[in-house]
Order: C-alpha cells, then structure tokens, then sequence
C-alpha cells in the first residue's frame, strides 16, 4: 500500500470514527432523552397507578355500600310484603268476626223476637205500660181534685173571713124586706109593727 492511500485509509478511518463518535452520542443523547421520558412516563404511570388504586378503593367502597343498600332494600321489601300479608290476614279476621257478630246479632234479635212471640211479652208489658199509665192518671186525677178542693176550701174560708159582717148586713137587709113584704096591710099592725124593736 502506498502512502498516499494509507493517509486516505487513515482519513477515511477518523472520518468513520468521528462519524461513529457523533452517531453514539446522539445514540447517547437519545437514549438520556429515552431515559427522561421513561423517568416521566414511570412517575406519571405511578401517579395514574395512585389515582387509579384510590378510584378501585372508592369504587370498591361504594361497591360495598351499595351492597349494603340493595341487601337493606331486600330486606325492606320483604318486610313491607310480610306486612301487606299480616295485614291482609288480619283484613280478612275482622271481616270473618264484623259478619260472625252480625250473623250472632241477627240470631240473637230474631230468637228474642220470637220468645216474645211466643209468650206474648211485647203485648203484656205494653198492657202493663198502658195500666200503669192509667193509674198514674187516675192517681194524678185525684190528686188533683183533692189539690183543687183544698184550693176551694181556703178560699171560701179566705171569702168569709173577710165578707162574714157584709153577707151579714146583706142577708138580715133582705130579711127585713121580706118582713115588710109579709107584713098586713092594716094601719094598727103596720104601726104596731114599726113600734116593734128591730131585729137583731
């Protein structure tokens, strides 16, 4: 090999190498970028992988809280059905007892009537009701008259107590009426009369 392609073989050998040089540190220089962005991308996914255990941990909260919920709602449900059912039960007992008391009612009046049918109660107690009230009456009736005679009494008493010496004057006023109306007609007795002293 001559000199001059030696020189040109050393040339093109540093050229090489420098090419090689600036390829690896771009390589270099690639792979510190690669490296950052790995470094960010890992400490965003471990960022994301925080927010994303916290959303498992909320939704796994809720989860439960709504299996808390729909068991409570089960239960509810259930409890609402029972006591629709009890209640319809007891619905159903009160009208079996409401028609029961009133077919006993019923039964009760109607065997009451015909024991008064039979035995004429109804006819009897309203004839003693209607004798009772006659005698009431009839008592009333003379109290009422023993009342209204006493009434009467007093005030015949009451009448002469105070008229006596008016009915007095008026009757012996009329029995001298009547002596001269009697009296003869003849002078001698009419004057034999008035010589006569008054009654008294």
């Amino acid at each position: 090999m001559s000199l001059e392609s030696l020189f040109q073989h050393i040339i093109f050998s540093e050229h090489q190498a420098e090419e090689s040089r600036r390829v690896m540190r771009e390589v270099r220089s690639e792979i510190t970028r690669c490296r950052g962005k790995i470094k960010k991308a890992t400490e965003d996914l471990s960022e994301e992988k925080i927010k994303l255990e916290s959303k498992v941990q909320q939704l796994s909260e809720k989860s439960f809280l709504l299996e808390l919920l729909k068991t409570h709602e089960n239960a509810l449900e259930r409890q609402l059905s029972e006591i629709i059912s009890e209640r319809d039960t007891l619905l159903q007992a009160c009208e079996a007892i409401k028609n029961k008391t009133t077919e006993e009612e019923e039964r009760f009046i109607k065997e009451i009537t015909d024991f008064n049918d039979n035995y004429e109660i109804t006819k009897k107690r309203d004839t003693l009701m209607k004798e009772n009230i006659e005698m009431e009456m009839a008592d009333l009736d003379s109290q009422a008259d023993v009342l209204r005679r006493d009434r009467l009494k007093r005030e015949l008493d009451l009448y002469k107590a105070e008229d006596m010496e008016s009915v007095y004057r008026a009757l012996q006023a009329e029995v001298d009426l009547l002596e001269l109306a009697l009296a003869p007609k003849d002078p001698q007795d009419s004057n034999s009369l008035s010589h006569e002293p008054p009654h008294t």
